[in-house]
């Protein structure tokens, strides 16, 4: 047997392994992250993160308890949502701080430079932070300067699906900044 046709069995058998712990623990999986996380986004996430981590490392043959597994899996992933939270808006403030210009001279050519290539880069930065679709809308809308029916047009959706994907990606955009 070929070690591709090896690799593509034992991926099988994780992914089933992940799909019997779901199809078991799936409601005890949801009611854990639902307690919390109260972003209904960042639990969705957590959720598709965790069967994926049971796929790649799945629960190890000696786990006899494997709910009190999931529960200690699950608040790690909490943790490291928060941590990485934290260090968002610590970066964020960073960027702030450090683009500040003052009001009384007038920014010399490289820096407005700077400037531009900065928010190039926070924008790159905040989309990353979005879903896909919400992402690629704000991209087409506010770096393209792309109209919502051009928007439509180029990804084959509705104008209202457009919309409703601008006004979820910056609430999401609002709400990593704290500014709601």
């Amino acid at each position: 047997m070929s070690e591709h046709s090896i690799e593509n069995r034992r991926q099988e058998g994780a992914v089933a392994a992940a799909v019997s712990i779901f199809a078991k623990h799936g409601n005890f999986i949801r009611s854990v992250i639902r307690l919390r996380v109260r972003d209904p986004f960042r639990r969705e996430d957590l959720y598709q993160e965790l069967f994926l981590k049971l796929i790649v490392q799945p629960v190890p043959a000696d786990v006899q308890n494997v709910r009190g597994y999931l529960y200690r899996a699950i608040l790690n992933d909490v943790i490291d949502l928060a941590r990485q939270k934290e260090n968002d808006k610590r970066h964020l403030e960073k960027y702030l701080e450090r683009t500040r210009i003052s009001i009384h001279k007038s920014p010399s050519p490289t820096a407005i430079l700077e400037e531009t290539e900065a928010k190039v880069s926070i924008f790159a930065y905040l989309t990353k932070q979005l879903r896909r679709r919400e992402a690629q809308v704000m991209v087409l809308r506010y770096r393209d300067n792309y109209s919502i029916a051009e928007i439509a047009a180029e990804i084959g959706i509705d104008k209202r699906s457009v919309s409703r994907y601008l006004t979820s990606g910056l609430r999401e955009l609002r709400r990593k900044l704290a500014i709601e």
